[in-house]
């Protein structure tokens, strides 16, 4: 009888697991309703060793977000990027993370096209398809029809609401001198979404950093001020709630505030910037970390105003830097510890 009784357990567990694996990035997005912890990640060789996955998994994080270059495509000398995509997608701690954890995220130049790519870019049409397959894009997504892969996300209810805006900083760069970045189109829907916003908490991710200074050989939004400046008067007129704004690009985590603006670069989830570049780079950020890294986002709330935690994650495990913010009068204040 015991015997029967533990083969049935193991039935049910195995059909159990079976369903999990089933289930799809979209049912899995479309189930997530509150968001308390994010995690978000960028700059990852599918050809590197991946040691993140794990630890980042045991965070049991309500959902991933990736920051760009989730693939490293070189499309000047070799066209076969859906392979490239295929592989980090069969990546067995990859796998087991987006099995249980639903999955979001833009893209920036290297899986784009190459190194620092921009608008002008032939094939970007085709690029889109393949970036867009490899995050289960339902077919019928207006991402599928649309220029850029410029989107946005909301989840949680009334007083507590979460909205992530994801920006497409390659798409429609350099193809238009007043909007050299996003492109009219682009800046258009993103004062809709923001003028539109009942959200409490706003999370706004793009591929290059928004607020840092010009960085040699890289590419930044402080290359073309107009588009920093748009993008603060955007959001000096619509005050988003709890605005926080997400990048990648650059090899290094930083915890920064510029501008009046909290942003978090975390990036280098296989490799790293140069340690030629590490001084010059601690004399601009305020908290840096040049070891493989993601970023981790602790939400909670006080009178439905958003308090959150940053933390920036190493390969050990642990919180590199961590910082406390609360939402006061339109601004992140930081929160000393005791």
């Amino acid at each position: 009888m015991a015997k029967r009784i533990a083969l049935s357990v193991l039935i049910s567990l195995i059909s159990f697991s079976t369903v999990q694996a089933q289930t799809s990035n979209i049912e899995r997005l479309n189930a997530l309703k509150d968001v308390t912890r994010i995690a978000f990640g960028s700059c990852n060789d599918q050809n590197d060793a991946q040691p993140l996955w794990q630890d980042l998994q045991q965070t049991n994080p309500d959902l991933f977000i990736w920051g760009g270059d989730v693939i490293y495509a070189d499309w000047e000398s070799n066209y076969d990027i859906a392979s490239s995509y295929q592989k980090q997608s069969q990546n067995p701690d990859y796998l087991q993370l987006k099995s249980k954890v639903p999955v979001i995220g833009t893209w920036d130049d290297h899986d784009f096209g190459w190194d620092n790519a921009d608008g002008n870019f032939l094939r970007k049409k085709e690029s889109q398809k393949h970036f867009l397959d490899f995050l289960e894009e339902p077919e019928f997504s207006p991402r599928r029809f649309q220029e850029g892969v410029y989107t946005a996300y909301d989840f949680g209810s009334d007083g507590r609401r979460v909205k992530i805006i994801l920006l497409d900083n390659r798409y429609f760069k350099n193809l238009d001198q007043r909007y050299p970045i996003l492109g009219r189109s682009q800046w258009e829907w993103l004062e809709s979404q923001l003028k539109n916003s009942t959200a409490n908490f706003h999370i706004i991710m793009a591929g290059l950093q928004i607020f840092s200074p010009q960085i040699p050989l890289t590419d930044e939004f402080a290359d073309h001020p107009i588009e920093m400046n748009r993008l603060l008067g955007l959001i000096k007129k619509y005050k988003p709630k709890g605005a926080l704004f997400l990048s990648g690009d650059k090899h290094f985590a930083a915890i920064t505030k510029r501008h009046g603006q909290l942003e978090f670069t975390a990036s280098g989830m296989t490799h790293v910037a140069p340690q030629s570049t590490w001084w010059f780079l601690r004399t601009q950020f305020e908290k840096t970390f040049f070891g493989l890294n993601y970023g981790l986002i602790d939400l909670s709330w006080v009178e439905n105003n958003p308090k959150i935690r940053l933390a920036i994650r190493g390969v050990k495990g642990v919180d590199i830097h961590g910082s406390d913010y609360r939402w006061v009068e339109n601004q992140w204040v930081k929160i000393p510890r005791i």
